[in-house]
Parts: C-alpha cells; sequence; structure tokens
C-alpha cells in the first residue's frame, strides 16, 4: 500500500472509530470493525487493477475528508433555485444529516409508505459481499445515516420522492445507506439530486443503496450528481427485479473531479424489463466513470441501455458495460449502446461494452461508437445561417440529451435538460 493509501486509510479509520464511541448498537460496531480488517487487508484499487486501469485515486488521497457535524443550515431561498420545480415529497440532507426544516410535502405520503430515517437496524442488514470494492467497504466502515423506503403492495405513489444530498462544507464526507422496497404491483417515482453549495469546494460521497421490485411492481429513478469540480462521489446500486416488473433508471454525471457510479440489475423473475440510461459530461480534468452490470438469471427478459458522453478539455470518460445471460435466461434481449462526443484533442473516452452469453435462444448486442464533432453537420448549420458556436451548441445539445428521452413527466425533462445545457454551456464559453 502507498504512503498515500495508507494515510488516507488511517484517517477514514479514525472516524469508523469516532463513530464507534458514539453508537450503543453492538452489532452496528462490529460490522465497521469487519469493514476496516477488510481494508486493512484489501487497500484500494490502483490502476493496476483491470476495473480501475482508466482512473487513478490519488488525488482522492491528497484530502483529509472526514465526518463534520453539519453548520448552520443553508435557508430554503438559498437551497430553492437548486430544486425540483414541482411538488413531490422532499427529503432533505444537510452534510449527510436529515434535515426537517427544508424537507417537505410530509401531508403527501400515504399509509402505504414507509420512511425511516437513521434506523441502523434497518440500514445494516445487508452488507457488502467478500468480493466488494473499496468504496462499499467504506460505506460499512463508516455506516451511520440511513434511508429505508418501503411502498406497500398494489400502492401507487401520485407524487416522486425526492430525495436531495446538500453539501454545505469542504472536505465533509457524507456517506448514506438505502434501501427501497417496492411491492407487489406498486409504482414509485425516485428523483435524487446532489448538490454543492458556496463553501464546499471539495466533499466525498460515498453512497450505497439496494432497491428490490417485486411482482409487477415499476420503479423509475433519476439521479443527477452536479458536484463542485474538486469533489469525489462513489455510488453503487443493486437493483433486484421479480417476476414482470419493469425498471428504469437514468443517471446526470455532470460534477466532481472524480465520479464514479455503477448499477448492478439482477433479473430473477421471468418477463421482467430493465431500462439504464446514462448522461456523463466532463471538462477540464474531470473523470466521469460510469458502470453497469446486467444479470439475465431467468427466461424471458428484456434490457436496454443507452449511454452517452460528450467530453470537453482533458477530461476523461469511462464506460464499462456487461451483459451477462445464464444458461437458463433463453428468450433474453439485451440491447446497450454507447456513444460518445469529443468536443477537444485533449479528451479521451475508455470504453469497454462485454457480453457473456451461456444460453442459445438469445438476442443481445452492444455498439460503442468515439468522435469528434462531424464537420459536414457543422457546415450545413452555417450554411443556414447559424453562427458556428450555436451550431456547435445545437449540435451537441441534440447528441447528449437524447437519453432523457425515457423521461416522459414534461416538468422534470425540462429541468433536467437546463442543468445539463447549463454545464455545457459553461464549458463552451
Amino acid at each position: 500500500m502507498s504512503p498515500a493509501a495508507r494515510q488516507m486509510l488511517e484517517r477514514l479509520v479514525a472516524e469508523s472509530h469516532k463513530l464507534n464511541d458514539d453508537t450503543q448498537a453492538e452489532a452496528l460496531v462490529q460490522k465497521r470493525q469487519e469493514a476496516e480488517k477488510r481494508l486493512l487487508a484489501k487497500g484500494f484499487p490502483t490502476r493496476k487493477d483491470e476495473d480501475w486501469q482508466y482512473t487513478s485515486l490519488l488525488p482522492w488521497m491528497q484530502h483529509a475528508f472526514e465526518i463534520k457535524a453539519p453548520s448552520a443550515e443553508p435557508s430554503l431561498e438559498v437551497l430553492q433555485p437548486h430544486l425540483l420545480p414541482d411538488t413531490a415529497i422532499r427529503l432533505v440532507f444537510v452534510d449527510g444529516v436529515f434535515s426537517e426544516n427544508l424537507s417537505a410535502g410530509f401531508d403527501l405520503i400515504p399509509e402505504a409508505l414507509s420512511i425511516e430515517m437513521a434506523d441502523a437496524d434497518a440500514i445494516q442488514t445487508i452488507a457488502p459481499k467478500a468480493e466488494a470494492d473499496a468504496f462499499e467497504w467504506i460505506n460499512e466502515l463508516v455506516l451511520d445515516q440511513g434511508l429505508a423506503l418501503r411502498l406497500e403492495d398494489q400502492a401507487a405513489l401520485e407524487v416522486p420522492v425526492y430525495v436531495v444530498q446538500v453539501q454545505t462544507q469542504s472536505e465533509q464526507l457524507t456517506n448514506l445507506r438505502m434501501q427501497v422496497t417496492v411491492g407487489e404491483n406498486a409504482e414509485m417515482t425516485l428523483i435524487q439530486q446532489y448538490l454543492c453549495l458556496e463553501g464546499a469546494e471539495s466533499v466525498f460521497v460515498n453512497d450505497l443503496a439496494h432497491l428490490h421490485l417485486a411482482k409487477h411492481a415499476r420503479l423509475k429513478q433519476v439521479v443527477m450528481q452536479d458536484l463542485s469540480l474538486n469533489s469525489f462521489y462513489f455510488n453503487h446500486q443493486y437493483f433486484q427485479q421479480a417476476e414482470a416488473s419493469d425498471l428504469s433508471t437514468i443517471y446526470l454525471g455532470l460534477g466532481a473531479e472524480i465520479s464514479r457510479h455503477q448499477n448492478q440489475v439482477a433479473l430473477t423473475g421471468t418477463h421482467a424489463e430493465s431500462e439504464q440510461n446514462s448522461i456523463g459530461f466532463g471538462a477540464g480534468k474531470q473523470i466521469v466513470d460510469s458502470r453497469t452490470e446486467t444479470l439475465h438469471q431467468v427466461a424471458h427478459c428484456n434490457s436496454r441501455q443507452l449511454h452517452k458522453f460528450v467530453l470537453d478539455g482533458q477530461a476523461r470518460g469511462v464506460f464499462n458495460g456487461m451483459i451477462y445471460v445464464a444458461q437458463d435466461a433463453q428468450k433474453t434481449d439485451g440491447q446497450m449502446d454507447n456513444k460518445n462526443l469529443l468536443l477537444s484533442n485533449d479528451a479521451k473516452m475508455d470504453t469497454k461494452p462485454q457480453l457473456e452469453i451461456y444460453a442459445d435462444d438469445v438476442k443481445c448486442s452492444h455498439g460503442c461508437a468515439s468522435g469528434q464533432m462531424d464537420e459536414n453537420q457543422l457546415f450545413y448549420a452555417q450554411a443556414r445561417g447559424i453562427r458556428k458556436a450555436h451550431a456547435k451548441r445545437l449540435i451537441t445539445q441534440a447528441f447528449l440529451l437524447e437519453p432523457l428521452e425515457a423521461v416522459s413527466n414534461v416538468k422534470w425533462h425540462q429541468w433536467l435538460a437546463t442543468q445539463v445545457m447549463r454545464k455545457l454551456d459553461q464549458a463552451m464559453k
């Protein structure tokens, strides 16, 4: 282990020990101690590890992140311009701690929806697997804050559950564990937003979520990450889909110096449907990393994926997608597409789509394409009187926003598109 890695690990272990001193639940302390042993034995990944060969963690190791007590809460007036302009059950966490004052929509919570927060028993039940990566074990090491959502069978939420994680302090570590259960024939929309306010120049967000869809359940999820450009974001999501369930999830990776968003979708019931989309935008020296693992474990399931990146400056994008089809998963239909637009000669994209198929009667494909803007498109636009800079923006916008077509709600779609274009305009000035 390098000196920088050891120093970072020592800092994280010290934070874990502080939590243990204030924790009454012995089982939770034992889980943190087990995570400490795993990390001390395993260390952090390096570029020699296949899954990390494109990403150096050295910039992350230079920081002294800690779990800080929340500062004075921002006012709603300060926060409001960043928020979704629509009715929702809004759950706001400030520096990792739930804020009742900034949350809203409690009167919209039906009896069928259970919300538990900071409940050690609720959030410690699912531990990382032995082969989990270091950041999952870090989540276990400093496990403290949790959110458990459960929607009962036959229930349909009329408004989304909107989870906002707000960072207000630099060198802050936040570490949320989330568990979501959508009951049989139930329907839920979950929107998650990560943002930094002024004063939070560098933060470390490290989340882990388990989401279960029962038979005929429907879940729509949007995750928008727009942290400050010296921040670090790692998020692992594990989905399990039962028979005839329907999942649609989209990730927007816009901020952070290094971001890594990982989905594992296990289709364990027949006739399940899965859609995973993502938008990645990077400028300067950002590293934007998005990974999916789709496990077709039974027959007659469909999965669709579209992942698009736009990179400017010296930014680097990484996409790794795996479609796995088990021997008994006949009649599988799995499609995955990754397209990338490089706006500068120094931007770089590393992409690795994979298929691992053990069944005979399947229809699976993957595709990837990376390149710079088509000069013919620019020429035709300019020939019609459109200035080159504006033409470049229009072409980039049309390319990057395609995955948002999965968001059918007009208000949400417009809000998300506005956030993406704001980042794009900042980079293209």
